[in-house]
């Protein structure tokens, strides 16, 4: 058999397929011994584009079928395609071989010995973080005491679900306690969601021992807030739980717990008061003020253990009782290290973090030994938990209780009077409220609330109409509610009314019940355009953040010098309530009646 090379001149018209395939073979020989010698996988695919790209000379080959004759035509593209697939296969099994040769090269050159000595170049080794520290301190106080601590993963999962986080802790799903708490759920049935409080590990607790117990539970918890100076949607938390037999645990016991705790937290001369307040979970409910820089500060929440969690956790509340308190980590870490933004502790800025010490009680240890440094003197004698001068009215006495001493039968209680300087009265005023024009696009009955419309509200929002539940079923019919125009209280947090989810208030006038008990809508004037904020002449500051304004003390503050004049226009401590096209008047001139929201309307109705 005749054969030519693949350099043959135009005049060699004829090739076997035993030349390619020969031709082929020592391409390959040469390919591999090129791909082994790579070192990166970068040099294994400039191999593979000289060898199989469209230049190469494997797929150069497919030129030589018209030099072959009829019948190995056919038989060219099959040697060709085993060739190229053999290829193929090599550079992906070596390209593999060489990301983890260099994944390997690139770990050793970047290893770092741990047991060498934390020595930083740059002369700091730098700081432990301040909300680690606060919450070391306030869990060693505890400890003291001789409470367990509580922080596994198994015993403190930061992902719990509705019953460990609601409803085991009285707050069944239509409570209106939940409003505040809104989380971030996990699940399309709302049963999983990121824990908005630590009081859950005290359930689970509940269901693996048996009192009498002790347990100090930290850790981080999870709210819907928006983040401004004061809020965070993620936070640290603290809670304690003591229970015992029915009698040996009293209010006594707790606020002597309470004041040891603030004591040693904040200082010896801290002034502390107790006022009376509602949790679901405990009953009676207590809030905590200090008294620092001047003004009050409420620092913690606590109380007596409701029987109804008690039994939720199969304890009978006629044999067992006790008590709970909580606190936010951040919140104490700000007051002893006077901070005023709580951004500050997420932003990793190494300038921040090293102003703190290594270790909590660096440099309040012998203050708390009373070997405290001279302090400033002030006309009352007294200083704060910072050790600043304050300066008080003489005339006003509040009276503290002192710290209990309690025996296996009875709880021994002193109290001293001690002279407090008046609490700081804050600028509250109807510039707090983002009131604005609004519109009724569409209404519907509440399924389940007798009481209760649903409406769409346009207030000129570009995310469109907001949805209000409002309780005036029984002074309007639904055909009422479509194009009428309103007055809406705009920076109030979404809350659920009976399910539904309602984000703002309708401004009402409201006359007492003996009085003919009408409610009508307070109307923005003709001309007012949707979206515009009223305006009190004279009040001109800038609207609370829904934060704020949602535990409603504002609107207490406000409220009560809210009403119509005789002429039925709505004032705010007798001006006008007004618009760019003039006042806002209830809808038929009712005079000299209060104003009120919509959802006051609904108090007495089931949520």
């Amino acid at each position: 058999m005749t054969t030519t090379s693949l350099s043959m001149s135009d005049t060699e018209s004829t090739l076997s397929i035993d030349d390619i395939s020969q031709t082929l073979l020592t391409h390959k020989a040469d390919f591999t011994t090129k791909m082994t010698a790579a070192t990166t996988v970068q040099e294994a695919e400039l191999i593979r584009v000289e060898y199989l790209g469209k230049k190469g000379p494997i797929t150069q080959v497919m030129s030589s079928m018209r030099l072959l004759p009829n019948d190995d035509k056919p038989k060219l593209g099959q040697v060709v395609n085993a060739i190229k697939s053999e290829l193929e296969a090599a550079v992906v099994l070596r390209k593999e071989e060489l990301e983890i040769t260099e994944i390997e090269r690139q770990m050793e050159n970047e290893r770092v010995d741990v047991t060498l000595p934390g020595i930083s170049k740059l002369g700091s080794t730098g700081h432990r973080h301040p909300l680690s520290t606060t919450m070391e301190k306030a869990v060693d106080i505890f400890v003291k005491l001789g409470y367990d601590t509580v922080t596994d993963c198994e015993e403190s999962p930061e992902i719990e679900s509705d019953y460990m986080c609601f409803e085991a802790l009285n707050c069944p799903k239509d409570h209106p306690a939940r409003d505040m708490q809104d989380t971030f759920y996990l699940t399309e049935d709302m049963g999983k969601m990121l824990r908005t409080h630590t009081s859950a590990v005290q359930i689970r607790q509940l269901g693996k021992r048996t009192p009498p117990l002790r347990i100090v539970a930290p850790g981080r918890v999870y709210r819907k807030d928006d983040i401004d100076a004061t809020h965070s949607m993620i936070f640290h938390q603290i809670e304690i739980l003591a229970l015992d037999e029915r009698g040996k645990l009293n209010l006594g016991h707790l606020k002597g717990t309470v004041e040891h705790f603030l004591k040693n937290m904040l200082g010896p001369n801290i002034e502390v008061r107790f006022r009376g307040s509602y949790f679901p979970f405990t009953e009676p409910s207590m809030e905590v003020d200090v008294y620092f820089n001047g003004k009050w500060l409420e620092v913690l929440g606590c109380g007596m253990v409701d029987p109804n969690v008690l039994e939720m956790a199969g304890l009978d509340p006629q044999k067992v009782s006790g008590f709970a308190a909580g606190f936010g980590v951040e919140r104490f870490a700000m007051v002893t290290h006077e901070i005023n933004d709580i951004r500050e502790f997420y932003k990793n800025d190494r300038r921040f973090l090293d102003q703190f010490p290594h270790f909590y009680d660096q440099g309040l240890t012998s203050m708390l030994d009373g070997k405290m440094p001279a302090r400033p003197k002030s006309d009352t004698g007294r200083v704060n938990a910072l050790g600043e001068a304050i300066q008080g009215d003489d005339d006003e006495q509040v009276k503290t209780t002192s710290e209990v001493e309690a025996d296996d039968d009875t709880s021994k209680k002193s109290k001293k009077k001690k002279k407090a300087p008046p609490a700081a009265a804050g600028a509250v005023d109807i510039s707090k409220l983002d009131m604005r024009v609004g519109v009724i696009t569409k209404a519907w009955h509440h399924e389940e609330g007798d009481k209760l419309f649903c409406e769409e509200i346009d207030i000129g929002e570009e995310t469109g109409p907001r949805q209000i539940a409002s309780g005036l079923r029984a002074h309007y019919d639904l055909e009422d509610l479509v194009g009428q125009r309103v007055i809406v209280l705009a920076n109030l947090k979404t809350r659920k009314l009976m399910g539904f989810p309602s984000h703002g208030m309708v401004l009402c006038a409201a006359q007492e019940e003996g009085d003919g008990g009408k409610v009508e809508f307070i109307e923005p004037p003709v001309g007012a355009k949707v979206g515009e904020r009223i305006v009190v002449e004279g009040f001109d500051g800038e609207p609370a953040t829904e934060n704020q304004i949602v535990k409603k003390k504002m609107l207490n503050a406000i409220f009560p010098d809210l009403s119509t004049d005789s002429n039925g226009v709505a004032t705010y401590k007798g001006v006008a309530l007004s618009t760019s096209a003039g006042p806002c008047v209830a809808q038929n001139q009712l005079p000299n009646v209060p104003l009120d929201d919509d959802e006051q309307m609904n108090e007495n109705s089931d949520r």
